[in-house]
């Protein structure tokens, strides 16, 4: 198996990042405005990307711990995404902030597509970043 290990500091407290990645504001402000997104265990986030596919991809939502845990299992997407889990894991900093620590794990190979998820994760992060530090949406996706 092949697995994403990505990690970043922000410039926001933690409630502030959870709700980021875990509501339908904080999603459409960093990853895409393609999203349909529930929140708490249990419920989905149904993402689309335009230009990449005409179908969404399904994320379900297993663990949803405000402030520090958020974890996902994709259930629907492409067939590389299928079973693999995304976690976000955050942590106040000492020194201020949150540190984002995030897995997407269970890939099948080391593969081209491998290689671009990766990428693109790492770029998405960045607006991540920007978005809870200043409140001004930078989707990477937009629909």
């Amino acid at each position: 198996m092949a697995d994403i290990a990505l990690q970043i500091r922000v410039d926001a407290d933690p409630d502030t990042t959870y709700r980021a990645i875990s509501t339908p504001d904080g999603v459409a402000g960093w990853f895409t405005t393609g999203a349909e997104v529930g929140e708490g265990a249990g419920a989905l986030h149904r993402l689309s990307f335009p230009g990449s596919t005409p179908a969404t991809w399904d994320f379900r939502v297993e663990t949803a711990d405000p402030g520090k845990r958020l974890t996902q299992t994709v259930v629907a997407g492409p067939p590389q995404w299928i079973g693999t889990e995304i976690v976000y894991a955050l942590e106040a900093h000492p020194e201020g902030g949150t540190v984002v620590r995030f897995d997407h794990t269970g890939f099948a190979a080391v593969d081209d597509m491998f290689r671009e998820v990766t990428m693109g994760w790492a770029g998405m992060f960045t607006r991540l970043k920007e978005y809870v530090e200043t409140g001004t949406p930078v989707p990477y996706f937009t629909v």
